[in-house]
């Protein structure tokens, strides 16, 4: 569809391309149509920038194809599509981006607590609509944030102009819930039961045990990480599963997130049990250097992982836990026997201690009200005794 010129008055025309209208100062009409031919060319790149009409859902697929595709880490990208597809572009997709009020945006997480409509997506792209009951604060504070993101971008390009709707509503507020994890008792009959499993799953839950690792990064763990010598892991990658994807490696979270973790003896005589396990049934490859890989030496998707965890739990009677449970349990371990949280932010792979006093805050608690309990013991010794004779002669009054 070719664009047109309309004249408006002498010196002043609109150019029209799709749905895209611009006002013009030109002093002739061959000058008008030179503006219109530049006009088309920002409009087929995105960059135009006086776009009244255009949509949430057209500028979501401009974000998604010029920003996020090659910016976003691919499990990210996957989320956010999954949650743009599911409420929010069924909600705003049609509405033009100028069209979008913060009121409309807080009747849409009201919307959310609630039990609404959504769209679910199976792997064939088969769209079925469905209810679902009302969505965490939790939830809520996510699909706020692409929101946000989104109109930021917006602005950033040029092709909303105003303030940002979202940022005149109140972030939903999160309930911090404790973090899920065993204590010594359940630690160690966990670690008995797993004397009666295969090498490989009990040396993947003794690492994720004593250091604290994240799965993806557990899985993708290679041999060479293992400092036999140094007695340490080093974390420098991490393996992650998508539909579509397969399994691949990646980066991990955070820069932090690249650490090396010290480890005992009884953990490294686990992994040479195990690396002597697998040689001698052939699961190590001249081209798979990883620690866990399935009988074919192919990488392990990481949820078969979490599957398995759940079982054994379910097989030994033992407390519903789930896999990243165990990386609780290692920190709250180590903040329980006294060591300190820069420590253990820094097995964690924590970006800063604060992330970790937040998330371990009511065990820090716990460890205060213990501090608070030896003071009052100390001051008690040195407290006067009373005079027994004196209280004697009280008794007789």
């Amino acid at each position: 569809m070719a664009g047109n010129v309309t004249k408006v008055k002498e010196g002043s025309y609109r150019l029209r391309y799709r749905d895209y209208s611009r006002n013009v100062a030109a002093k002739s009409d061959r000058e008008a149509e030179k503006l219109l031919a530049k006009f088309i060319t920002e409009v087929e790149k995105g960059d135009f920038s006086k776009p009244s009409k255009i949509t949430f859902e057209e500028f979501v697929k401009k974000w998604l194809d010029e920003y996020a595709e090659g910016t976003l880490a691919p499990g990210t990208l996957a989320w956010y599509k999954k949650t743009l597809n599911a409420r929010i572009l069924p909600r705003f997709g049609q509405k033009r981006l100028d069209d979008i009020k913060p009121l409309d945006l807080l009747n849409f997480y009201n919307t959310l607590r609630g039990e609404h409509n959504f769209i679910s997506q199976s792997e064939d792209g088969t769209k079925l609509k469905k209810t679902s009951g009302g969505l965490s604060s939790k939830s809520i504070r996510h699909h706020h944030g692409i929101i946000f993101t989104i109109f930021e971008r917006a602005i950033r390009w040029n092709v909303y102009q105003g303030q940002n709707p979202a940022r005149f509503i109140d972030t939903p507020k999160v309930d911090r819930k404790k973090a899920k994890c065993y204590d010594l008792d359940q630690i160690a009959a966990m670690l008995k039961a797993l004397e009666e499993e295969d090498l490989q799953h009990k040396a993947a839950i003794t690492i994720a045990l004593t250091t604290g690792m994240r799965l993806g990064e557990l899985m993708g763990l290679e041999w060479v990480d293992v400092d036999t010598v140094n007695k340490s892991i080093e974390v420098r990658q991490a393996s992650q599963h998508l539909t579509g994807k397969g399994t691949f490696l990646k980066t991990p979270k955070n820069e932090s997130s690249v650490r090396k973790i010290s480890v005992n003896d009884t953990l490294l005589d686990i992994m040479k049990a195990y690396k002597e396990d697998q040689q001698q049934k052939g699961f190590l490859c001249a081209n798979n250097n990883r620690l866990f890989v399935n009988w074919k030496g192919e990488d392990l998707n990481p949820g078969s992982m979490t599957k398995w965890f759940s079982r054994f739990l379910l097989r030994h009677e033992l407390p519903r836990l789930n896999f990243h449970g165990l990386r609780h349990s290692s920190a709250t371990f180590l903040i329980s026997s006294g060591l300190d949280i820069e420590t253990v932010a820094g097995r964690l792979g924590h970006s800063t201690s604060t992330t970790t006093a937040n998330i371990y805050s009511h065990f820090l608690e716990a460890k205060d009200r213990q501090a608070a309990s030896l003071m009052e013991d100390a001051f008690s010794l040195h407290k006067p005794k009373p005079d027994k004779t004196e209280k004697a002669r009280k008794d007789a009054r």
